[in-house]
């Protein structure tokens, strides 16, 4: 019995494997497959050899059937092999030339090439009882060396500093003028722009003082403000802002809402 059950476990080996050589020679070409059939005729020998000494007739019986059904395929394959030896081959057509690629330019870094980003803005800051002024600026744009925006869970550069002068031109209803040149300090934080929908957006705070005024002297003033910017395809991202604050002068100041639009500017 236990015979029996060894000669059957063998008997379904040999089949799964002859199986899978078949399964892969079937997409294969006819010159592949008779390369698979020889070396599957050697392990059909080198079997048949080794159950003829074991005696074992009937495993001896099956495996040469195998080899004569394995010929018998090779005759099929062989002539197939010849046939489409003897099928012209279509001429291989010569490679096309080499297109030459040009290392993309280097970009500018900048109008003049100094890698200096500005801004430049206009608007209109003013409230009733206080003296309503044109503003006109400048500044140097700067990042953050210190990466403060990774200390609350934001990017390393978000961010930025300011340094510049302006210009305010007004007068109040008592015609008193608030002409003045000033230089300014600002600290600006941008937000992800995944929180307005991919709208850059920002919140900022201003610092400054006349240096330049009319009739009296100057003093400390600020500004608060948030703003958005992108950009519009004028070379840079446009923005504008809205905030409340002053520019003081003493006895004098323009102070209130505060309106900007600008542009940043690579140098």
């Amino acid at each position: 019995m236990k015979k029996i059950f060894a000669l059957l476990t063998v008997l379904a080996f040999v089949i799964t494997i002859a199986g899978t050589v078949y399964a892969q020679a079937d997409d294969r070409s006819p010159a592949e497959k008779l390369a698979s059939g020889r070396e599957y005729l050697k392990t059909l020998d080198t079997k048949i050899i080794k159950y003829r000494n074991m005696g074992d007739q009937a495993m001896v019986k099956n495996l040469q059937a195998q080899k004569a059904s394995t010929i018998a395929r090779m005759k099929v394959w062989k002539a197939q092999a010849e046939a489409a030896g003897s099928q012209p081959v279509a001429p291989t057509p010569p490679p096309p030339p080499p297109v030459a690629v040009r290392p993309a330019a280097a970009p500018a870094a900048g109008l003049f090439g100094w890698g200096l980003l500005t801004s430049a803005d206009l608007g209109y800051i003013g409230g009733q009882g206080s003296t309503a002024s044109i503003l006109a600026g400048g500044s140097l744009v700067f990042g953050d060396p210190l990466a403060l925006g990774a200390i609350v869970g934001l990017p390393e550069d978000s961010v930025q500093y300011k340094v510049g002068l302006g210009l305010t031109y007004g007068k109040d209803y008592a015609n008193a003028t608030m002409n003045a040149v000033y230089v300014s300090a600002d600290g600006i934080l941008n937000l992800p722009a995944e929180w307005m929908g991919g709208v850059m957006t920002y919140v900022g705070a201003q610092v400054n003082y006349p240096v330049y005024k009319t009739e009296v002297t100057g003093t400390i003033g600020g500004l608060v403000y948030g703003g958005l910017k992108g950009d519009i395809g004028l070379g840079g991202n446009s923005y504008c802002e809205v905030g409340y604050g002053a520019i003081r002068r003493t006895g004098n100041s323009t102070k209130g809402v505060d309106i900007k639009i600008g542009q940043e500017i690579l140098l």
